[in-house]
């Protein structure tokens, strides 16, 4: 039997049989993480400010592959600074005009396992 070595409560704060909060593990709990660094925007945490991006705020300006590069520079930094779980190997953001949205490539591997993840996400823009 495998231990987890990373652990989070599940986002969705769903309920075990026993009545306790479910946890993610591992590559679950790294993809929580990394969602709440990319949705929260810096300043909405009151003890930790500098938590989070500055996502939300770009997504009023122009629907571009300039604003996505620096969509993309600001989600790389904000992960690397608030996720050391992970070595990055790849990140791309795709404007999509057609659809007002960004499309976005997370290539990682978690640290303590070789195997390379994937992880696709859309920015909304508003």
């Amino acid at each position: 039997m495998s231990t987890a070595v990373y652990s989070d409560i599940d986002i969705e704060l769903e309920k075990q049989t026993d009545g306790d909060i479910t946890k993610n593990i591992d590559l679950d709990a790294v993809k929580n993480s990394l969602s709440n660094i990319i949705n929260t925007a810096k300043g909405s945490r009151r003890m930790l400010p500098e938590f989070g991006s500055d996502v939300q705020k770009m997504l009023f300006e122009p629907l571009d592959e300039i604003t996505a590069r620096r969509i993309g520079e600001n989600i790389l930094n904000a992960i690397k600074m608030w996720e050391d779980r992970i070595d990055i190997i790849g990140f791309h953001v795709h404007a999509d005009e057609n659809n007002n949205q960004y499309d976005c490539h997370l290539n990682f591997i978690l640290k303590g396992s070789q195997i390379e993840q994937a992880i696709d996400f859309i920015l909304k823009t508003l």
